[in-house]
């Protein structure tokens, strides 16, 4: 196989595009910067790890001290949402700059911190370069983790999850809805009866 190659022209839909080029690298995490650069003479993509660490870092930092659980849930659930309606589409979903605002809006973040957005967009190493959604999310889990637990739920289902304080702690509460295992061992809840 190899580590690293191209092809142009592109044939897109039966035809030849000749205003395009197609890269591969094996490793898509080593795009070789200079070899984009000399060869071709563009800019070059984000990876898709700098995308999705792109985008968290826009979402930390624009929501600042209000990033809390339910508005970083309400995002997921929103490109979730996005995601399904374009299921059919042969092209990728990509959010530009007005799109992540956009995403924010209908997420609930309040109108203050959405002033702090361009800013925070702006700061990032590739202010412009769209993010394709399927890099920044996965459509097939939703983790939640701290230091000594993780926890990965159904997409469709992080309505089972909420936070909560209980006797002055922070709590992550899971409802539970049908049988518990244990390391494959199937348990009883307690307050649950056996039958």
């Amino acid at each position: 196989m190899p580590a690293k190659g191209f092809l142009f022209p592109v044939f897109n839909d039966r035809c030849t595009d000749i205003h395009s080029i197609l890269y591969y690298t094996k490793n898509p995490e080593q795009l070789q910067e200079g070899f984009i650069d000399s060869m071709f003479g563009c800019t070059y993509p984000l990876t898709a790890k700098n995308q999705k660490e792109t985008f968290n870092t826009i979402i930390s930092s624009t929501l600042g001290d209000d990033c809390d659980y339910e508005t970083v849930k309400n995002i997921h659930d929103t490109l979730n949402g996005l995601m399904e309606e374009a299921k059919d589409s042969p092209d990728p979903l990509i959010l530009s700059r007005p799109d992540v605002k956009r995403l924010m809006e209908a997420s609930g973040v309040p109108d203050e911190k959405l002033t702090h957005f361009e800013d925070t967009f702006d700061a990032e190493d590739e202010p412009d370069t769209p993010l394709v959604v399927s890099n920044i999310i996965s459509a097939r889990s939703f983790s939640i983790r701290t230091p000594d637990v993780s926890i990965s739920v159904s997409p469709e289902r992080t309505d089972l999850i909420e936070t909560r304080v209980i006797d002055g702690r922070k709590c992550l509460v899971i409802a539970i809805e049908d049988g518990v295992e244990v390391n494959g061992v199937q348990v009883q809840v307690q307050g649950e009866t056996a039958e």
